[in-house]
């Protein structure tokens, strides 16, 4: 498997600074933070997922509960409204969901 999480993760913070736009000064650590505590879990996820240990449903799965992380760590922030928040989860979920199939 052909899986950097380093540039995955370079990818998802991309990702989340164009949907929180002008927000994205005030929320930047707080998602930098959030993505380098995910960062072993994720790595984690792709593995097994590598590894024929979980198919494409179980690593969807595996996303729904890692956007509660995700959602969880972002809870403090004030700068955005939920929804604004809950598609930057979604848009880095979708990126790493990709990354992670793509190096099958």
């Amino acid at each position: 498997m052909s899986f950097d999480i380093e540039q995955t993760l370079k990818d998802m913070l991309d990702a989340a600074k164009g949907i929180f736009a002008q927000d994205w000064p005030v929320i930047k650590d707080d998602m930098q933070r959030v993505l380098r505590d995910e960062k072993e879990a994720l790595e984690a996820i792709a593995a097994a997922r590598a590894n024929n240990e979980i198919n494409d449903e179980e690593l969807d799965e595996q996303l729904a509960d890692e956007k509660e992380a995700f959602e969880a760590g972002l809870s403090m922030v004030r700068a955005s409204t939920k929804a604004t928040i809950q598609r930057a989860i979604d848009a880095v979920s979708e990126i790493f969901a990709n990354a992670v199939k793509a190096a099958l």
